[in-house]
């Protein structure tokens, strides 16, 4: 029973991993919830092999300027009774099922000034937070780029955080940030190191530690190949280092 969120720099590959991680705990018999906070990233649910859900999550509350207002103002409410308490109960229209995995969407922007994604992510923290979860049950998150969601408090509903790492300057000084948020939100954090070799990995373990680290993945040809083709790979099995 876990609230799993992952998270990174843009390109360092949480979506791909996301998937991964869904594919795999379905495997061992979980049944789970993708739940896609990423407002930009349009092919998560290639990825998941599952079709887009008929509507986000934002779409069947009544729209963005009423959660807004509700969330915000205090103009008006949310009714969170019309989406049940656990991941089977909610409403068919904004879940798309496939065997074990489901695929539900915050919420994205797809317009010329639609305006921040602040809302999404509201909505994101508060639906989270009102999920239980059953036995050999489970939810992952897809986050948007950076760590614009420790601003946000998404973490509050969610524990551990999974932050992808790759061999870029801007990814070790993202996990230092990373590092000091989640241990003043009291949140358990670990890294994946993705996309690297004997050499990078070296370096990065010089600069954020070990003792966070809990897989280390290579560059892995046949995965790339299957993103270009926008084919899921759920089945797939990563090797580690």
């Amino acid at each position: 029973m876990v609230k799993l969120l992952v998270f990174g720099k843009g390109g360092s590959g949480k979506s791909t991993l996301t998937a991964l991680i869904a594919g795999n705990l379905a495997r061992r018999g979980f049944r789970v919830l993708v739940v896609d906070c990423d407002e930009s990233n349009m092919t998560l649910h290639r990825m998941l092999g599952i079709n887009t859900p008929r509507k986000t999550l934002v779409e069947y509350l009544g729209g963005r300027k009423k959660v807004s207002r509700a969330l915000f103002r205090g103009e008006g409410s949310i009714d969170w009774g019309m989406l049940g308490t656990t991941i089977t109960s909610l409403p068919k229209q904004c879940v798309e099922w496939s065997g074990r995995i489901g695929l539900l969407t915050i919420g994205k922007i797809t317009g010329y000034q639609e305006g921040c994604a602040c809302p999404l992510q509201a909505l994101a923290r508060e639906f989270l937070g009102k999920i239980s979860l059953g036995e050999c049950e489970a939810i992952v998150v897809d986050t948007d780029a950076g760590v614009e969601h420790f601003g946000r408090g998404l973490e509050e509903a969610c524990n551990p955080l999974l932050m992808i790492v790759d061999p870029t300057y801007e990814s070790i000084v993202l996990a230092g940030k990373a590092s000091e948020m989640a241990s003043k939100a009291g949140k358990k954090l670990y890294y994946v190191l993705n996309k690297v070799d004997d050499t990078t990995t070296k370096i990065i373990k010089s600069k954020i530690g070990e003792d966070k680290i809990i897989a280390v993945l290579p560059y892995y040809s046949e995965l790339v190949e299957l993103c270009l083709e926008a084919v899921s790979y759920t089945h797939l099995t990563m090797p580690t280092n």
